[in-house]
């Protein structure tokens, strides 16, 4: 897929200006394309958490991967993205998320998954429902008793945008969705 994301990618920024190329959990869908990235942009290095870096980015990169802890800070131009370790959630030992705080936006990774690839960019409406439905129909999540401890975490940090891997951009009260994924996930387990 990288020819696609290439050229859309090209749309909005020459991608030699390219310098940072995160993913929250290591799986093909998510840095598949990452060797490409890095040939296409000579400044760019990955970015992610130390651990994620460690088990994988690192043996897999072309470069090796610029680091964060959890709750580390970077600024990148006007805006400033933390790393935030989410062991577990949703997926795998080394996941973690961006938070980025200037426009309020949590790169959410898997967090409200949902199917299909008919969705506009941003919208506003009920994700939590569909996500739930395709969530139990896949059974992704990893079950982490931390599940409502991390989920809090991120609702602390106020976001107005979730920026979902899969699906459109969702913009409202982040932190009452993400209290009610909590809720949600409770329930269901």
């Amino acid at each position: 897929m990288f020819p696609p994301v290439q050229a859309a990618l090209a749309r909005v920024m020459p991608l030699e200006r390219l310098r940072w190329i995160s993913f929250s959990h290591f799986e093909a869908d998510e840095c598949g394309a990452l060797n490409d990235f890095l040939a296409a942009a000579p400044n760019a290095l990955p970015l992610c958490g130390r651990l994620l870096a460690m088990l994988s980015v690192n043996d897999t990169a072309d470069r090796e991967a610029h680091t964060l802890g959890d709750g580390e800070e970077l600024r990148i131009g006007k805006c400033r993205v933390q790393w935030l370790d989410t062991p577990h959630l949703p997926h795998a030992w080394e996941s973690g998320l961006l938070m980025e705080h200037t426009t309020g936006t949590l790169l959410c990774s898997d967090l409200f998954t949902e199917g299909g690839t008919d969705h506009p960019p941003l919208i506003e409406g009920d994700i939590l429902g569909p996500s739930d439905a395709f969530r139990r129909g896949l059974d992704f999540y990893s079950h982490t008793k931390d599940t409502r401890a991390m989920l809090t975490r991120l609702a602390a940090l106020k976001p107005t945008t979730l920026a979902r891997m899969h699906g459109s951009a969702w913009r409202g009260h982040g932190a009452g969705l993400l209290l009610a994924l909590a809720d949600t996930l409770e329930m269901n387990t």
